[in-house]
């Protein structure tokens, strides 16, 4: 039998293509820029010389089976094509229209049904939701009735509500209705809906919020959310090949990829069912996700029948001062603005990114989760077809004063350094334990490394000394003071072997309330450091934050996951029966021992 992880070598002999819609340019101008994209993904950042990948060979480095994408160029579909397999397993390859799991990517598909629901009066952005939901309603607490929670908080994930995302479910198990995962009850494997903090005030990402909507859409038009988002937007649209059906009928089943986890194993049962719609339900192709995003265009431009120019501005304005509309993500590119959103569902990957005014944009679904394959192709992509704000940096020499005075470490927050260190006429950065990347010099005195979209400049700080100045996506930059040689931070303690040092360095900033030594932070980087390959020191962090904060079962479950990367089975039984005892209702803590008795 051959091995799963080398199947996917077989996409060279997989590929299928379907024909060009509305091009602009002869069919040999639109293969040569597709031939250009297909050999030019790239890093976040690029520099005019840079080699570039590609797709097949980073197919194969990631260990991706299958990938479809459609390019948006002149407001229209441009081209698609499909790559490798869909199934691994069976040896199926991929073609137009088979099915990916769009994963968040539902969220906006479930927001623009929501703003149609809203354009007939049905629903109202700011009315409180529970004035109209009829068979549940979201508990009321103090932070609710301060603020009651609306649509707009829903889609905005400004709600203050609970449940980042959802796990799904294989093939054969029970599937609960909405009420129950929005209660958290059996068969549910998600924890309760719930506001725990206000309303309004800050975003926080809830796929709970959105099962909230699903089941405040359904009741407000009478009828299941499924069929009620094939009439409102689905097949509007024209995305025929898309369903909110979970699960699929045997006609759409039988186009379904099947998925691949993170540690390239394939997904029990071929992929998970998300009874979650609206947060994580649609089963789509690159080509109708297309077809979306150039309806929101449409709109915004006025010229939708669907969704007015004023609506469409309202769902691509950023809430609580952040850079989330109402179902949609905003970057900017240099100052140019696009609507965007990702998506990860069990083995499954989603892209979807567009111009706010240019007509362009692309789509891209994968049977894997490594979306860092998406944003290597999407910026191909970009710098093909010129999207605004996207280009590729000149390199300038490092200078003198620079080399000399830059190297140094400097303080990041309160529990972690970054250093700057000089290798011939060349300048690095990065964290204590992490791989150092170059820093390249472009013109006005910025620096950019590869895999960081944001400049650094090295400039005098308060108190007279070189600072590294960071820029962020929004607001102004992050000026770090460089630290004396001597002063060790808690991270570097930790990672050094001095164990006792650091937790009492780590406990000095819990007391104090410092970001950098709360639980959520600490777990957030435990993770962080393990999805970059340093699960020893990602362990290390996680037992400290259980040393922290012993009442959390969230942080023990989280230290039994990390103990399983490790393949440590007996340490791992030990975290989840702790995270139990102290939380009897955690889904994740039960079903990772399940699976570790079976």
């Amino acid at each position: 039998m051959n091995s799963p992880l080398l199947r996917p070598l077989a996409l060279a002999l997989c590929t299928l293509a379907i024909g060009v819609a509305n091009a602009a340019t002869p069919e040999d101008d639109t293969e040569a820029r597709i031939a250009r994209v297909l050999a030019g993904l790239r890093p976040p950042v690029s520099f005019v010389g840079d080699a570039t990948w590609t797709l097949q060979e980073r197919m194969k480095h990631y260990g991706v089976p299958g990938l479809t994408v459609t390019v948006i160029d002149r407001n229209g579909l441009a081209w698609t094509r499909v790559y490798g397999l869909a199934d691994r397993e069976l040896g199926l390859p991929v073609r137009p229209d088979t099915l990916f799991q769009a994963a968040s990517v539902s969220k906006p598909v479930a927001a623009f049904g929501a703003l149609t629901l809203v354009r007939d009066g049905k629903l109202s952005l700011d009315e409180p939701v529970n004035a109209r939901l009829k068979s549940w309603r979201i508990p009321e607490n103090d932070w609710t009735r301060q603020v009651p929670v609306t649509l707009a908080h829903l889609l905005s994930h400004t709600g203050g509500l609970t449940v980042h995302g959802f796990m799904g479910y294989a093939a054969d198990a029970a599937l609960p209705d909405v009420r129950a995962v929005l209660d958290g009850s059996p068969p549910a494997n998600s924890a309760a809906v719930r506001v725990d903090q206000a309303p309004g005030q800050a975003f926080r990402y809830s796929g709970g919020g959105y099962t909230v909507a699903q089941l405040l859409m359904g009741e407000a038009a009478g009828q299941p959310f499924a069929p009620l988002m094939q009439q409102r937007v689905l097949g509007p649209l024209g995305m025929a090949d898309s369903s909110f059906a979970q699960p699929l009928p045997a006609a759409q089943l039988a186009r379904a990829a099947a998925g691949v986890r993170p540690d390239g194993s394939a997904v029990a049962g071929r992929h998970h069912r998300y009874p979650e719609l609206a947060a994580a339900g649609l089963w789509s192709t690159s080509q109708d996700l297309a077809r979306f995003a150039i309806g929101v265009q449409q709109a915004l431009a006025g010229r939708s029948k669907l969704m007015s120019a004023a609506l469409a501005r309202d769902m691509l304005t950023g809430r609580a001062g952040g850079d989330y509309g109402l179902g949609l993500g905003l970057p900017q590119v240099d100052g140019e603005a696009y609507f965007a959103h990702g998506g990860w569902n069990e083995g499954f990957c989603a892209s979807l990114m567009a111009s706010q005014r240019s007509g362009q944009g692309a789509a891209i679904m994968i049977n894997a989760n490594q979306p860092a394959l998406m944003d290597e192709l999407r910026r191909a992509i970009a710098h093909e077809y010129g999207w605004p704000g996207f280009k590729t940096l000149v390199p300038v020499p490092a200078t003198a004063e620079a080399l000399e005075q830059a190297p140094g470490r400097y303080r990041l927050n309160a529990e972690q350094v970054l250093m700057v260190t000089r290798r011939g006429e060349r300048l690095f950065i990065g964290a204590v334990g992490e791989e150092a990347r170059e820093l390249v010099p472009v013109a006005g005195g910025r620096y950019f490394e590869r895999g960081q979209e944001q400049g650094r400049a090295f400039e005098p700080g308060p108190d007279g000394r070189l600072a590294l100045s960071l820029a962020q996506p929004q607001g102004p930059a992050q000026l770090l003071p460089r630290l004396a040689d001597t002063q060790r931070l808690p991270r570097e303690l930790l990672l050094a072997g001095d164990k006792a040092a650091a937790l009492a360095a780590y406990r000095a900033l819990r007391d104090s309330r410092d970001e950098a030594g709360r639980e959520a932070y600490l777990n957030q980087q435990a993770y962080g450091l393990a999805r970059r390959g340093d699960k020893a020191a990602a362990l290390a962090l996680m037992q400290v934050n259980t040393e922290l904060y012993p009442a959390s079962a969230n942080a023990w479950d989280s230290l039994g996951e990390l103990h399983l990367m490790l393949a440590d089975k007996a340490q791992a039984r030990s975290a989840y029966r702790k995270a139990l005892a102290l939380d009897p209702n955690m889904a994740s803590a039960k079903a990772a021992l399940r699976q570790l008795v079976e």
